[in-house]
């Protein structure tokens, strides 16, 4: 670590160190948006520095220009979390660090902290709706809030932020998760990565992919896919392929959908690939894309999904009505997608069962809607250009 020499059009007078933390670099909507900023920070000639466990993201941080700093920060140990401040404040004092950026509750506890003993500005990412069951719990997430700026990822969060903590609004900016227009091209991705994804989860071309993307975890409801395929097959329909695309957080939540799928007799339906590497090519091979979680802040892989010109089945939630267009809101003509009440299997099977019996034009008409609707409102440029104003406002400096 360390480095004085300032680069990419910074004087040493202008540029400033922000150092990110999060439990662990693992794939994931909060650790890709801490690698953007890092990235953006970098190249924007500032120095970013990001603490964690580690995970498969570090690679591309450190190739970014980012430093990496292996701390406990998943712990939720009274003891270690007070250790982890007193390690941050050493790192904030001996790298200069101007901003310490928390981007999840545990790691805020000790950032809070190390701030308030060295002195320098407080940010934090609220990522997601936090459950508060108890004045200990809402005592717990509370830390996300007393930042100098708590960044919301999504309007419907900012809502809840302002509601629960009493903050003024101007405290609480807005800046929306974004895809990366690079990555997810549909222009880009080649029938060679198509027939790639398809020998790799096993699926053949006339098979109508469901996807679900994201980590295999409770809150994401796959067992209520699991459930409405059930239904789907019980009405005869079975040109179709449930994948969930993602790495397992809990093994027994995992056999327990194994279990359900077999017991549906769904085993030639579903697929569990893991993390897929070339998301853009399985979002071009998918008919529909779910994000169907009841707690969202912003859902990326809704935003990914549109991008590559897949329509979307939505949760009835706030963060479901505002990264997809869909009906009642608008009509039906101009929508992005189809919105379903959570955790109802039986109203996500009759949404499936419309969406995948339009024909492929119809399809691909809302998919064209989609991908118009993202590419004007969920940039890259947008996320980094609101970030780096967030840290020039927050140390008193003029952009």
């Amino acid at each position: 670590m360390g480095g004085t020499r300032a680069g990419k059009g910074q004087t040493l007078e202008n540029r400033f160190t922000v150092l990110q933390i999060i439990p662990r670099m693992r794939a994931g909507g909060a650790e890709l948006g801490c690698l953007q900023v890092a990235e953006a920070l970098v190249a924007a000639g500032h120095r970013a520095l990001v603490a964690s466990e580690g995970g498969r993201m570090v690679d591309a941080l450190e190739a970014a220009g980012a430093t990496h700093i292996t701390l406990p920060l998943a712990s939720k140990n009274p003891f270690v979390m007070w250790q982890n401040s007193k390690r941050l404040a050493d790192i904030i004092r001996s790298e200069r660090v101007d901003i310490i950026h928390a981007r999840s509750r545990a790691p805020a506890w000790s950032a809070l902290r190390a701030a308030r003993v060295t002195g320098i500005r407080f940010v934090t990412t609220y990522h997601s709706e936090y459950s508060e069951r108890g004045r200990i719990k809402r005592f717990y997430n509370g830390v996300m809030a007393r930042a100098d700026r708590v960044v919301s990822v999504s309007d419907n969060m900012r809502g809840l932020i302002q509601s629960r903590y009493g903050l003024p609004l101007e405290r609480i900016p807005v800046i929306h998760r974004a895809f990366d227009p690079a990555r997810f091209d549909p222009a880009a991705v080649t029938p060679e990565r198509l027939d790639a994804i398809r020998a790799a989860i096993g699926v053949r071309p006339d098979d109508l992919i469901v996807l679900l993307p994201g980590r295999i975890t409770r809150r994401k409801a796959q067992a209520h896919l699991i459930e409405a395929a059930g239904i789907l097959k019980e009405r005869g329909i079975e040109n179709f392929v449930c994948v969930f695309a993602g790495e397992v957080e809990k093994q027994d939540y995992m056999a327990e959908l194994d279990r359900r799928t077999r017991a549906l007799g769904l085993t030639e339906r579903v697929r569990f690939p893991g993390n897929v590497g070339d998301m853009a090519a399985l979002y071009s091979l998918a008919a529909v894309s779910l994000n169907i979680s009841e707690f969202e802040g912003l859902p990326r892989v809704a935003l990914e999904a549109q991008a590559m010109g897949v329509p979307v089945i939505v949760s009835d939630t706030g963060p479901g009505r505002e990264v997809a267009l869909t009906a009642p809101d608008v009509s039906p003509e101009a929508a992005t997608g189809l919105r379903v009440p959570f955790a109802e299997p039986p109203a996500l099977a009759e949404a499936l069962a419309e969406l995948l019996g339009w024909p492929e034009p119809q399809r691909a008409a809302m998919g064209a809607r989609a991908a118009a609707h993202v590419r004007s409102r969920y940039t890259l440029e947008r996320l980094t250009r609101g970030y780096l104003a967030v840290y020039q406002e927050v140390l008193g400096r003029k952009g």
